[in-house]
């Protein structure tokens, strides 16, 4: 049968195992991938694309007078002059723009400039969403024009720089990332179902399958929970006393084997089924 979160439903929590699942807090979302670039696996594309452009990348890192450059070489320094953009505090010039540029490509690129542009790795506050790096993403931009018009003569390198520059802006900025809807809701539901507070009461007391048996797997399913989801209430004792003792062979049947599914069977009917003079266990 389906339920819902159960919501303050303190006796049916505990008659519940949970199947096991990847927790919301546990699936990593758009700018995490982000924030964790060096997790991100760098590829050969990248250096075929970039490493001709290692001298130009750590200029731009190293040397902010945005007057020194050319404009036509570098879309971005024009957009910056452009729209009289001004520096942050450690003088870096934030960009928003990506393009299509997904998150786990934004993230391999960000690795891929931290490892080989000199310099790069100790000043991360300078370039990760700033100008040296959407630069980088401009050039990968350029290359996939490049492909695109390979039979197109009459396209030059500014022009292709041009084009991918277009193609970055009219898109998502890097601020707004496409929801994970499904992520989202499961978020939502883990917080009801998980929440810890005096308005949960003692439902919210880590009740479920208390009295039911180990979860899917012997899986934890109360590791790693959101502090925001804990907070300080009146605890009693009892509350987290098994209230419902099962048979031993029914019980070491649940601890030792790997249940994958117990949606024919109900408690009652396998608990029928192990005091039978039969001794096999259900297969499910």
């Amino acid at each position: 049968d389906l339920v819902d979160e159960l919501w303050q439903d303190q006796a049916k929590r505990r008659e519940i195992r949970l199947g096991e699942w990847i927790h919301s807090w546990d699936t990593p979302r758009e700018e995490d991938l982000i924030q964790n670039f060096m997790s991100a696996e760098v590829s050969k594309e990248l250096d075929d694309i970039l490493l001709p452009h290692i001298a130009s990348l750590q200029k731009l890192l190293d040397s902010p007078d945005l007057n020194q450059y050319d404009a036509e070489a570098y879309p971005v320094i024009d957009y910056i002059l452009r729209s009289k953009k001004k520096p942050d505090g450690v003088g870096a010039y934030s960009i928003p723009f990506c393009g299509d540029i997904s998150s786990h490509e934004y993230a391999k690129i960000a690795h891929w400039f931290s490892e080989n542009v000199p310099g790069a790795s100790g000043q991360v506050e300078k370039w990760l969403g700033g100008m040296p790096l959407v630069h980088a993403f401009t050039l990968v931009a350029s290359d996939f024009e490049k492909r695109i018009e390979a039979r197109n003569e009459e396209w030059n390198d500014s022009m292709l720089l041009k084009m991918a520059w277009a193609d970055l802006m009219i898109s998502y900025p890097t601020n707004s990332f496409v929801a994970d809807v499904d992520l989202e809701c499961l978020t939502a539901l883990e917080a009801r179902m998980f929440e810890d507070s005096e308005e949960a009461g003692p439902a919210g007391n880590q009740q479920w399958g208390l009295d039911a048996g180990q979860h899917h797997r012997r899986w934890n399913v109360y590791l790693g929970i959101p502090d925001e989801w804990v907070s300080v209430r009146d605890y009693s004792e009892s509350e987290l006393q098994v209230r419902k003792t099962l048979p031993a062979p029914f019980d070491r049947y649940l601890t030792y084997h790997v249940i994958d599914s117990v949606a024919p069977y109900s408690v009652i009917t396998l608990m029928l089924h192990l005091w039978s003079p039969q001794t096999s266990y259900p297969k499910l």
